[in-house]
């Protein structure tokens, strides 16, 4: 009796540590290709909040990097504030601009003009810029409730290509 007692945990103790090994979470890389985790950065905003990346996890997020002097980025615009209005619950958006050729004074008056809304970020050094590799502007990455990137725009996007993520990605 005692040799089958032992049996049934020995067998027991090896298949809870199989069971383990195989559920077990894997880490996941972080870089700027899709599937990776995206890098995180903390940037203000115009009136001088702080957003992070990393704080958003939860909800799935645009990064888009844009310029005030960049005419696709200027074109994507309204189709992004009007997204933006429409599916704010389930997708947030971070503009990040550039700050090439640009000042907060022509930032702050663009987003005025535009009447935007969602959270525009300064990248005043440019560190973000050179962390995602960015060129040309405007790009935009898609990035899932996780924080893994799962898709990477480049050039302007259009509404229907928004609502496209937001419907893949931002459930």
């Amino acid at each position: 009796m005692k040799k089958w007692l032992a049996i049934i945990i020995l067998f027991s103790f090896f298949a809870y540590m199989l069971w383990e090994h195989i559920t077990e979470k894997q880490t996941i890389a972080t870089g700027i290709h899709i599937g990776m985790k995206a890098p995180d950065f903390s940037l203000q905003t115009i009136d001088g909040k702080i957003i992070q990346l990393s704080q958003l996890r939860g909800k799935a997020v645009i990064v888009n990097f844009w310029a005030t002097w960049c005419p696709p980025c200027r074109a994507e615009m309204p189709d992004m504030q009007t997204f933006y209005e429409r599916y704010e619950k389930q997708i947030e958006i971070v503009a990040v601009n550039v700050m090439v050729r640009d000042s907060k004074e022509k930032v702050s008056q663009f987003v005025k003009d535009y009447r935007l809304t969602f959270p525009v970020v300064l990248d005043v050094d440019g560190h973000v810029m050179k962390q995602y590799d960015i060129q040309p502007i405007p790009t935009s990455f898609i990035i899932d409730q996780q924080g893994i990137i799962r898709e990477k725009q480049i050039g302007p996007m259009s509404y229907e290509q928004m609502v496209q993520y937001v419907e893949k990605w931002g459930k």
